[in-house]
């Protein structure tokens, strides 16, 4: 049985997953399970798919086309090893990922998160991404009081972190099927149950920026979705005694974006919030403050 399980879901990016599959080193302890969210048969050649021609890659053809978080949820369900981890088909290990395979067999961490490098996926330049993972992780080896909460809560991608596999399996833990931040309660609701977590310096992932992906181009569902995901994240901090203010702050932030927007997204998204167990008065404050702050923002930037 596999020490390590690496997790990658896929979609219509099948130079860029054969760039993340070449940083992954061939090794006895690793499975590789790659879940294709239902790709164009016009972009991608099946018979050809990245990974095929790797024993220790197995590759799921889904057909539903039900998203990134879907996507990782299957390849959870086909996960064997002590520890998961999970990269995005355009991003790719830095060359210490083999260092860290070799250490971390029997950590006594619940979750080790790890730093990262960003680039701009075409021409490599650097970009931005891991500020906040970076910064969050000097903090914590600072002994800075809110950089393990931090880490717990407010670090919402599922990437730069080994999990132990059985934290997720003992609590039924499962990504979100939304279009967009699909990976925020997977990541604050795991990081709840660890029961210890650390950190490790080394840059062990680079995360790159495409123009059109994901994260980048939104549409009105996934502006509401969005207001969703945050909504059922403040209801769970809430309910468990968490204060993260950032995060209990998002909703109302996203919501005051789509009525400066003056879209139907504003409405859709207000009786969602309402169904959340949001008093109605106190919603309307909290828009209108974060509605204040966005509109001062826009000025500043002028």
């Amino acid at each position: 049985m596999p020490v390590y399980s690496i997790v990658i879901p896929h979609k219509n990016i099948p130079d860029l997953l054969k760039r993340c599959l070449a940083s992954i080193p061939s090794r006895d302890d690793l499975e590789i399970i790659v879940v294709d969210d239902n790709s164009d048969s016009n972009i991608v050649d099946f018979k050809k798919f990245p990974g095929l021609d790797r024993q220790d890659v197995q590759v799921v053809f889904d057909k539903i086309g039900g998203g990134g978080g879907h996507a990782r949820n299957i390849g959870l369900s086909k996960a064997t090893g002590k520890w998961v981890m999970f990269v995005d088909a355009d991003d790719f290990f830095n060359y210490c990922i083999n260092d860290v395979l070799d250490q971390y067999k029997d950590s006594s961490s619940d979750i080790t998160f790890f730093k990262a490098n960003s680039v701009d996926s075409e021409t490599y330049e650097p970009r931005q991404r891991a500020v906040h993972l970076n910064g969050t992780i000097d903090s914590f080896l600072n002994n800075e009081p809110s950089a393990e909460l931090s880490l717990r809560y407010l670090f919402g991608e599922p990437w730069c972190r080994l999990i132990r596999r059985s934290l997720i399996v003992e609590n039924h833990i499962n990504f979100e099927e939304t279009s967009i931040h699909n990976d925020t309660a997977f990541a604050y609701k795991v990081g709840h149950v660890a029961k210890t977590i650390s950190v490790d310096k080394r840059c062990i992932y680079t995360l790159t920026y495409r123009s059109n992906s994901v994260s980048v181009s939104i549409s009105e569902k996934k502006k509401l979705e969005r207001i969703q995901v945050f909504c059922r994240a403040k209801r769970f901090f809430v309910e468990n005694g968490i204060e993260m203010e950032p995060l209990l702050n998002e909703p109302y932030r996203q919501l005051a974006i789509c009525k400066i927007e003056g879209t139907e997204t504003y409405q859709q998204g207000y009786s969602y919030a309402l169904s959340q167990n949001i008093n109605e008065s106190f919603l309307k404050r909290k828009i209108a403050l974060e509605e204040i702050k966005v509109r001062a923002k826009k000025v500043l930037k002028r």
